[in-house]
């Protein structure tokens, strides 16, 4: 039987955080690469501690799942989980940020249109 994404995100569920899981050599050392290339692939926009940051939280709140992953399947599959987490988190916030309207953008607007 081989080991797959789909098999572990059927039952993903978000409990309370359980910060434990980042004394785990193998977490620490996956939320770091995974952070160093965000900060790499989205240099303008994200910096290396920010995306740490974001790791650290998707971790602690998925900790059982992630033990999950390492005991199963080890550091491989949990980098490519993590980087689709946080890669969802990421450009779904992104994509919010890009539809608000800046206040210098909506004033200039006005003023063009002579309301």
């Amino acid at each position: 039987m081989s080991l797959r994404l789909a098999d572990f995100d059927a039952s993903e569920a978000v409990a309370a955080a359980d910060w434990s899981v980042l004394a785990e050599p193998q977490v620490e050392s996956v939320v770091q690469a995974v952070a160093r290339a965000f900060a790499r692939d989205y240099g303008l926009t994200l910096e290396y501690e920010d995306a740490c940051q974001e790791a650290v939280i998707v971790v602690a709140e998925r900790a059982a799942y992630v033990r999950q992953i390492l005991a199963d399947a080890g550091a491989g599959l949990l980098h490519r989980w993590l980087s689709q987490r946080l890669r969802d988190r990421w450009l779904t916030e992104a994509k919010h940020r890009t539809a608000h309207v800046s206040y210098e953008a909506a004033r200039h607007k006005a003023e063009r249109s002579g309301l």
